[in-house]
């Protein structure tokens, strides 16, 4: 895992440095030197593009350690710094800066460094700064970011009017979560961190790297039978969401993610669509009326028997029998319970009905599906993701996971970040897949937390695959899920 802060627990982490007898203007100095070190600048002239606080210091220190060391280097700023240590670093330079204008050219240079903004950015870029990062993303230059791309919201990831596209971003002692959530993804490049001697502090999140998911996927004994794997309920679909093609991915992927059993469990009235899908899955019919899921505790009863992990609500509608049966499940089912989809839908008109719930529980929304969960504009949840997850979780004693270009997922104390995937996955269906591989998971007794996030991670990785073998733009679910496979053999070479 790797640690992921916010722009509070940064700054704080810098005060508490300063404070102890580590003087800003060193922390700048190894700054520089961290990125003369690491930065693989093309031959040629680098521009080094400084604002007005600390993060301008950096390039002030920067600009003078390249001097030094005989590189072609310019630099250019916006006036006087606010920051005391940056104003040190600039005032060796003065004479040689470039003040910024309408005017000044960024095309001759092959390198360059922006250090306008860093984390404290709150407000969108106007102005002389906003034509800066306009210049900067017209020149193509390799672009290094000091910290993280101006432009870019270090808690959140969202631009912030507009950003600058790094081909590489050097984080200051631990990369923030703007990295890796909403545009931040695509707005820092490559990502290295630089380790300048900054207190540690707390981390916000934790990254999931592969090792942390390879410890999911252990070598099988061969005295082993399907009894043993797990035994997964899928309770899905209607006639307005047969889906029939879906629900046989989630129900192949499970048992590509290991499970011994898997029992599907449809209205009896896509029996017959869903029946010329799968292969591997056993099917219960159940009870319909007008082509919803008909409320019948007998049955449900048959369909959660055994089950070691129950997943509801993929393409359920929002029927009354539905409701129903959303009410019965997490008051009767006490082995881990997925809810996606339509349960979440169903589960916004009341939330407290998770109160009654006696056993683990994961909810798997979308930002819009947690907007109504809430009660909270969908644009609200974008702005502090992680918070609202946390926030959610706690009340209500569940798990999380936030769907978005990461994943976020908490149970309200510690929070996971899986930023494995690709653009290819945004598409209907991807969801549904997704569920499917927690509640695998979790069939197999996995831990509730690892579930989650390990999920995530593997069919991020599998889209990954996907994207490789036919393209962003065409890719399926259906190739996602059958890329499961390949993601865990992959990370089995990460196993211990």
């Amino acid at each position: 895992m790797i640690d992921l802060v916010s722009s509070l627990s940064a700054r704080e982490a810098d005060l508490k440095t300063v404070s102890s007898g580590v003087s800003a203007e060193l922390l700048m100095r190894r700054v520089a030197e961290g990125i003369l070190e690491n930065a693989r600048f093309k031959q040629g002239r680098t521009l080094i593009v400084s604002g007005k606080g600390g993060n301008g210091g950096d390039g002030y220190a920067l600009y003078l350690l390249m001097k030094e060391n005989g590189f072609s280097v310019s630099i250019t700023d916006f006036g006087e710094s606010k920051s005391a240590a940056a104003s040190f670093y600039r005032n060796k330079c003065e004479n040689e800066i470039l003040p910024y204008s309408e005017e000044l050219s960024f095309d001759s240079y092959q390198n360059i460094v922006d250090c306008l903004f860093g984390v404290g950015l709150t407000r969108p870029i106007a102005g002389e700064f906003l034509s800066c990062v306009k210049k900067i993303n017209r020149s193509g230059a390799y672009v290094v970011s000091v910290d993280i791309p101006s432009g870019i919201s270090s808690d959140d990831g969202r631009t912030l009017g507009e950003a600058v596209n790094a081909n590489v971003t050097f984080a200051v002692q631990n990369m923030k979560l703007g990295h890796f959530l909403s545009d931040g993804l695509d707005c820092s490049g490559e990502i290295g961190v630089l380790d300048v001697g900054i207190e540690k502090t707390a981390p916000d999140c934790l990254l999931v790297e592969d090792q942390d998911v390879a410890r999911l996927f252990p070598p099988l004994k061969r005295n082993v039978h399907k009894g043993s794997r797990g035994f997964l309920s899928i309770i899905a679909g209607s006639d307005l969401y047969s889906g029939a093609a879906v629900l046989a991915e989630m129900g192949a992927e499970a048992l590509a993610f290991g499970d011994g059993l898997v029992r599907l469990c449809v209205p009896e009235s896509i029996l017959y669509s869903v029946m010329n899908k799968i292969t591997e899955c056993t099917l219960l019919p159940m009870p319909s009326r007008d082509g919803s899921l008909l409320f019948s505790v007998e049955y449900l009863r048959r369909a959660i028997d055994r089950a070691t992990a129950v997943l509801f609500g993929n393409g359920v509608s929002l029927s009354e029998g539905a409701s129903k049966m959303l009410s019965f499940l997490i008051e009767n089912v006490t082995v881990p319970l997925v809810l996606d989809a339509d349960a979440l839908n169903l589960l916004s008109s009341d939330p407290s009905l998770l109160t009654k719930r006696v056993g683990q529980t994961v909810l798997t929304p979308h930002p819009k599906e947690m907007s109504r969960l809430m009660g909270i504009p969908t644009d609200e949840i974008l702005s502090d993701p992680l918070s609202y997850a946390k926030e959610f979780a706690a009340r209500y004693k569940v798990i999380v996971l936030l769907k978005g270009a990461s994943t976020i997922v908490t149970d309200g104390k510690i929070a996971y970040l899986s930023a494995s995937g690709s653009p290819g996955m945004a598409k209907g269906g991807s969801g549904d897949v997704l569920a499917g591989a927690v509640a695998a998971l979790l069939a197999q007794g996995k831990g509730v937390l690892e579930s989650a996030y390990g999920a995530a991670y593997v069919l991020g990785l599998a889209g990954e695959i996907s994207a490789k073998e036919v393209g962003v733009y065409s890719m399926l679910p259906s190739d996602t899920a059958r890329n499961v496979s390949a993601a865990i053999r992959y990370l089995s070479k990460f196993a211990e």
